[in-house]
């Protein structure tokens, strides 16, 4: 494995598992608001519901997808490990799809 590829910094693994954070829920955040958008159209105030979805793609990330990669990537600081750019797409997607289950199947409804 390529020593460049792998980072060692907190600030280095914290920024790229919030990027990897950030752009896998806004890609999820934006398929989901297209087939809102698709299946709301004709609605005439409901049309405008996808533009919530893709706000709230933009600030699960800014809010707790900040404190989740912080933390991450303070056990990987603490541990004194490195993270290969994978393992931050990895961590950050993992995120997005952990929050996109969590939304879709409503298991905070059961709580």
């Amino acid at each position: 494995m390529d020593a460049k590829n792998e980072k060692s910094s907190f600030s280095e693994m914290w920024y790229l598992i919030f990027v990897y954070d950030l752009a896998t829920s806004v890609f999820i955040h934006c398929i989901v608001a297209l087939l809102s958008f698709c299946s709301l159209r004709k609605h005439k105030y409901s049309r405008f519901f996808p533009i919530l979805v893709i706000i709230v793609g933009f600030l699960f990330p800014v809010t707790g997808g900040i404190i989740t990669s912080a933390l991450i990537s303070l056990v990987y600081q603490s541990a004194r490990l490195t993270m290969p750019n994978y393992v931050a797409f990895l961590w950050g997607g993992g995120q997005a799809f952990a929050l996109f289950l969590v939304s879709y199947t409503r298991i905070l409804a059961t709580l």
